[in-house]
C-alpha cells in the first residue's frame, strides 16, 4: 500500500468533499427552464434522418422491495405489486409509446445499440411487465442486434431461473447489486444477500449466458474495516465478475434522513481510504485492470479494451465502451445526454410526472444547454476521472488562449496537489499520479467551472497555508 495511505494528517488534509461528476456541469446547475419543449427540439436535432451516432435507451424502474440505508437512487419503497402494475401500465408505459410516436411522426431515426434497464430494483418487474416492457422496447430497436442489453439484478428479488428467462428475451449483460458481502455490514445497511445467494444466481449454465457480469460495491459502508473488505474482495475473485465497480459511500443526510441512522457506524476519511486501497491491492493482484477512477475490469472485458483503445468514457452507468454517444431516458428521475450539448433529467414525483403524461407532454423536469466551455471541461473532467492523464495539445486546439492562461484559476489551485505528490505538472500534460488516483474527483473537480464556493476556498487554503 502506497506509503502516504499511511499519513493520516496528509490525508486529512484532503477530507474535502467532491462530485463525482458522472454528469458535468452537476444536476444542482441544470435549469427547470429547460422543459418538455426544449427536449422536443433538442430530440428533434439529434435524431434527424442523417444521424445515426449510436444511442442507448435507458429505462428506470423506480421500486424496491426495502430501504437500503446507504441508498441514494430515486426510489419507491413497496410490497404492494398492484403500485408496481400501475406504474406499468398507466405511467411508464405511456410515456415509451409517446416517444415512439414522436420519433415516427418527425421521422426520427436514433440508432439504437444498448438499452439498460435500471432502477430501484427493475427485477420487481414479473415475467407478464417484462414481456409487455419487450414488447414496447422492440418499437425502438431490433434486440438480437444490439451490442448489449443490460439490466440491474437485486439478488434478492431474482433466481437462477429469471436469469434463464432473462437470457431468453435478449439480455447479454447484468450488473448485480453486491455492495457488500460481509454480514455485519449487510445487517447495518439492511441488505442482507449472503454470498452464497449470488453465488447460486452465477451457477456455470448461467454465467454462459451472458457477455459480462457486473458487481456494484460501495465503500465506507458502517462497520466497514481493510480486514472485511479483504474478505468481501476474496470471495469476489472466487465469484469472478468481469466488472467491478468501488464506488464511495455518500453520506447525505440533509436529503436523506434515513442515513442519519448510519452516523456513529462509519468510517473515518483516513479509513475509508485505507479500505479502498485495500481492495484495489486485491484486484489489480488478481488480474483485473483499473478502467477509472473507480472500476475495474478483466483484461478482455470490452470496457478494459475500450480504455487501451482510448475510447471509453464516464457516465452515470460507470465506465462504458464509448460507442453510444446519446442517452434517451424514461422514467421518473431518468436522465439523458441528448447530443453533445444537452442534458434533460424527468420528474422525481409521482405527481408531477403522471400530471405531465396526462397532458401528452414529456415529463422533462429541468434540463441544460451546454456552451463551448462546458463541453471543454466536462471533457477534461472525464479525462482525468478515466485516465488520469490530460494531454493538453487537443485541448490547446480548441480555445484561444494559452492553456495556462485560460485555465488561470486551476493553475493557482493545482501547485498543492503537486506538492504532495498528487499530480505532475509539465508543459506538455498534467498526470495524476498513483497516490493522486485515490483523490481523482477532487483534483478533476477542480476544473468544474461551477465549483461550489466552500470546495474553492478550502483548496484555495490548502495552496495558502501549505
Amino acid at each position: 500500500m502506497d506509503d502516504l495511505l499511511k499519513n493520516r494528517d496528509l490525508l486529512k488534509k484532503y477530507d474535502i468533499p467532491a462530485d463525482d461528476y458522472t454528469d458535468y456541469p452537476h444536476k444542482r446547475n441544470w435549469s427547470e427552464s429547460m422543459g418538455a419543449e426544449e427536449y422536443r427540439q433538442a430530440l428533434k436535432k439529434c435524431f434527424s434522418d442523417k444521424n445515426h451516432a449510436p444511442s442507448l435507451l435507458y429505462v428506470h424502474v423506480p421500486f424496491c422491495p426495502k430501504l437500503c440505508f446507504y441508498c441514494l437512487c430515486h426510489k419507491e419503497i413497496t410490497s404492494d405489486y398492484s403500485t408496481i402494475l400501475d406504474h406499468f401500465d398507466n405511467y411508464l408505459s405511456l410515456e415509451i409509446k409517446m416517444l415512439h410516436h414522436f420519433f415516427e411522426e418527425n421521422s426520427l431515426r436514433p440508432n439504437f445499440k444498448e438499452i439498460f434497464i435500471g432502477g430501484g430494483s427493475p427485477t420487481m418487474l414479473k415475467e407478464n411487465e417484462f414481456d409487455r416492457l419487450i414488447g414496447l422496447l422492440r418499437l425502438f430497436c431490433d434486440i438480437p442486434k444490439l451490442n448489449r442489453f443490460c439490466i440491474e439484478i437485486d439478488p434478492r428479488t431474482c433466481s437462477p431461473d429469471r436469469l434463464r428467462y432473462y437470457h431468453r428475451k435478449g439480455v447479454t449483460t447484468i450488473s448485480i447489486g453486491v455492495q457488500d458481502l460481509d454480514e455485519k455490514v449487510q445487517k447495518a445497511v439492511n441488505r442482507v444477500q449472503p454470498a452464497e445467494m449470488i453465488e447460486q444466481l452465477l451457477a456455470p449454465d448461467i454465467r454462459k449466458m451472458f457477455n459480462s457480469v457486473n458487481f456494484d460495491f460501495l465503500v465506507g459502508l458502517p462497520l466497514q474495516t481493510e480486514a472485511s473488505i479483504q474478505k468481501t474482495m476474496e470471495k469476489t475473485i472466487a465469484l469472478s465478475p468481469d466488472r467491478i465497480s468501488l464506488c464511495h459511500f455518500n453520506y447525505t443526510t440533509q436529503y436523506y434522513p434515513h442515513m442519519e441512522k448510519l452516523k456513529d457506524l462509519i468510517p473515518d476519511f483516513f479509513e475509508r481510504k485505507r479500505i479502498f486501497a485495500k481492495a484495489v491491492e486485491i484486484l489489480i493482484h488478481n488480474g483485473y485492470v483499473r478502467t477509472g477512477f473507480e472500476h475495474f475490469a478483466k483484461p478482455a472485458d470490452i470496457v478494459a479494451r475500450s480504455v487501451n483503445d482510448n475510447k471509453a468514457t464516464y457516465t452515470s452507468l460507470g465506465v462504458i465502451s464509448g460507442e453510444c454517444q446519446n442517452v434517451v431516458a424514461a422514467g421518473r428521475s431518468g436522465h439523458g445526454i441528448i447530443g453533445n450539448d444537452y442534458l434533460f433529467q424527468n420528474y422525481y414525483e409521482q405527481e408531477r410526472y403522471a400530471d405531465a403524461l396526462s397532458k401528452n407532454k414529456f415529463p422533462i423536469y429541468r434540463g441544460i444547454k451546454l456552451n463551448e466551455d462546458d463541453m471543454l471541461r466536462r471533457d477534461i473532467i472525464k479525462r482525468l476521472r478515466t485516465y488520469f492523464v490530460l494531454e493538453i495539445a487537443p485541448i490547446q486546439n480548441r480555445i484561444s488562449l494559452p492553456f495556462r492562461d485560460y485555465f488561470r484559476r486551476e493553475f493557482e489551485m493545482l501547485p498543492v496537489f503537486a506538492k504532495d505528490g498528487l499530480v505532475i505538472l509539465a508543459d506538455d500534460k498534467i498526470t495524476i499520479t498513483e497516490t493522486g488516483k485515490y483523490f481523482a474527483s477532487l483534483i478533476a473537480g477542480i476544473f468544474d467551472r461551477y465549483l461550489r464556493p466552500s470546495i474553492a476556498s478550502q483548496i484555495t487554503d490548502l495552496n495558502r497555508h501549505g
